[in-house]
């Protein structure tokens, strides 16, 4: 069996030639506080997300996850989402390890997420602060003036100066060279991780922007969901 070089995207029966026209590309990996990875799961499981493809890549880290004795592979999922409105969620339990590993992850996530037919990317993450605010600060980045002015009129936020580590800054990077609208939401984060409030304020913040009308939980309902995606796709 011969090794992959590349970043592999593999299909769901019936979706190699699936097309959502309009959809909101929406990234979930871990980062700090594991903001994002717990609010896309958020979504996942209110919104009834049908997982479409599977990503591996030779990029993920070398070490590997155990749990009960079994072996967790590390993947990156899309999640497709038809109502209330077009969504493509992307869940993971990892981020490529290496400069170019990143470039190459995020080259493909991009090119199959416009070719299902996203044509807006939206990132998240975590602004890891040793003291955080009661009412956890958005932070807004994008390559658009107008995306940030749009969303300033929705999101009681402020713009964001400094760096994005991974693949919540490079999507956006991207999208803005392949000029398609993106934006990029950094939450407040503190110490620990998960951090619930943060994701909580992360899941806000999407409904708002979006106008998705879901019901959004407090963070012991938002932890229990988050635990019951591990179990089922990370177990």
């Amino acid at each position: 069996m011969g090794v992959t070089v590349e970043t592999e995207a593999i299909f769901e029966p019936g979706y190699e030639d699936y097309r959502l026209p309009g959809a909101v590309f929406i990234e979930g990996l871990p980062g700090v506080g594991l903001v994002a990875k717990v609010a896309v799961a958020y979504l996942i499981n209110k919104l009834k997300g049908k997982r479409i493809c599977r990503f591996y890549s030779p990029f993920f880290p070398s070490t590997y996850y155990v749990k009960n004795g079994k072996l967790i592979p590390y993947f990156a999922d899309i999640y497709l989402v038809e109502e209330p409105r077009p969504l493509l969620l992307l869940y993971g339990n990892a981020q490529p390890s290496s400069y170019y590993g990143q470039h190459e992850f995020c080259e493909k996530v991009l090119d199959v997420s416009l070719k299902l037919g996203a044509n807006f990317i939206m990132t998240l993450g975590g602004y890891g602060k040793e003291v955080v605010s009661r009412v956890r600060a958005i932070y807004l980045s994008s390559t658009s003036d107008d995306i940030i002015k749009e969303a300033l009129k929705k999101l009681d936020a402020v713009l964001y100066e400094g760096q994005i580590i991974g693949a919540a800054g490079l999507l956006i990077i991207m999208a803005g060279e392949y000029g398609v609208d993106n934006l990029s939401l950094l939450i407040e984060a503190g110490e620990t991780t998960p951090d619930y409030h943060a994701a909580k304020r992360a899941i806000e913040a999407i409904d708002k922007l979006l106008d998705l009308g879901i019901p959004v939980d407090d963070v012991y309902g938002i932890s229990r969901i988050y635990r019951e995606v591990i179990e089922k796709i990370e177990s």
